[in-house]
């Protein structure tokens, strides 16, 4: 039981740490720049999104930020359908607004990022994904932060959205705890990971770190690679965190078991090739704390005086867990969420 002691204790200094991360970002500086001069290109790697891509592209070509001062690139990841013909149709629609089309000659959204920063001359890369949804003032706020805070990577908040079953809301809490958890960690100077669904970059320090082998043999960890590659050459305060709701990207939640599972399949095999200490220490206390829980709850159908110390567990847990995920509940506003947050203490 000491053991157990101990393992509770590190997961609550390491929880609490960033927990207070995530509330110290409410100090940094959002406040609004008139007067513009960033030129952006937004870069979309997309494969198969002929449902989406249409949606995505009607939200960046309507954004509140002068279209002269930013271009859309699309790269086109070996999409088997018409998604390319549906961009190049909408491009000449939309004449207005520069959309580049560029077919990724690697494989995998890492190499397709890689193919949009190449062509692009912008001063400041931002990425999402085709079945994304942007607010209006997006690129507007991400430019507006980078231009008051001068951070060489920025991460943006991103949530699940139009869950429409109970088992896609779950899901969306645990996205949440991820989410929360990497904006956290930047509030305190310890960057962990970010989502490529709403990034932001210096293209000069992309391709700076463009040669570091960090992560170089996987085909995805386009996002948590480039934080921890530009953590390490720039140092831990060159990485933003932008605490703004009109920031927001979101996107659906995994609709089936099967789909979440291959999701957080993929996302935890980049674990094994993190360097940086601090990611760390959060992969292996979350996991070692988790495990725990699990043989415990096992051991108490054989041994029943170890359900009271399950369920203390789990009663501690819930209360080092709530500060920091029901911060980002309020400030996603998902409401919602907070009893699922219970349920998922059970079973997480």
């Amino acid at each position: 039981m000491i053991i157990v002691a101990i393992i509770t204790l590190v997961y609550l200094i390491v929880i609490s740490i960033i927990t207070y991360g995530w509330f110290n970002l409410s100090k940094q500086s959002h406040q609004a720049v008139n007067n513009y001069n960033i030129y952006i290109s937004v870069v979309v790697a997309v494969r198969n999104e002929s449902k989406n891509i249409q949606n995505i592209l009607v939200q960046l070509v309507t954004q509140s930020y002068d279209n002269s001062l930013f271009d859309i690139i699309i790269v086109n990841d070996h999409s088997t359908d018409n998604t390319l013909q549906l961009v190049d149709s909408f491009a000449g629609n939309n004449p207005d607004v520069s959309i580049k089309i560029v077919d990724a000659i690697g494989n995998g959204k890492k190499n397709a990022i890689k193919e949009g920063v190449n062509i692009s001359d912008a001063e400041l890369i931002i990425t999402t994904d085709g079945d994304c949804n942007v607010k209006v003032d997006w690129v507007k706020n991400i430019a507006s932060f980078y231009s008051v805070n001068n951070y060489k990577v920025i991460l943006g908040p991103v949530i699940y959205d139009n869950e429409q079953t109970l088992i896609q809301k779950v899901f969306s809490v645990d996205f949440i705890s991820l989410v929360a958890s990497g904006a956290g960690s930047v509030g305190v100077n310890l960057p962990l990971m970010g989502n490529g669904a709403n990034l932001a970059f210096m293209r000069d320090v992309y391709n700076a770190v463009a040669d570091d082998n960090v992560g170089k043999k996987y085909a995805s960890g386009d996002d948590v690679f480039l934080i921890h590659s530009a953590t390490k050459k720039f140092g831990a305060n060159s990485i933003g965190f932008l605490r703004n709701f009109n920031a927001i990207v979101s996107t659906d939640a995994p609709t089936n078991l099967m789909q979440f599972f291959n999701q957080r399949s993929r996302w935890a095999s980049k674990a094994v090739g993190y360097q940086l200490i601090w990611p760390i220490i959060v992969s292996l206390t979350v996991f070692v704390y988790n495990l725990v829980l699990a043989i415990i709850l096992i051991g108490s159908f054989f041994y029943h005086y170890l359900l009271p110390v399950y369920l203390l567990l789990i009663v501690t847990k819930i209360f080092i867990d709530f500060p920091l995920v029901n911060g980002f509940i309020s400030f996603s506003k998902k409401d919602g969420s907070r009893l699922l947050f219970l349920l998922m203490e059970f079973i997480y």
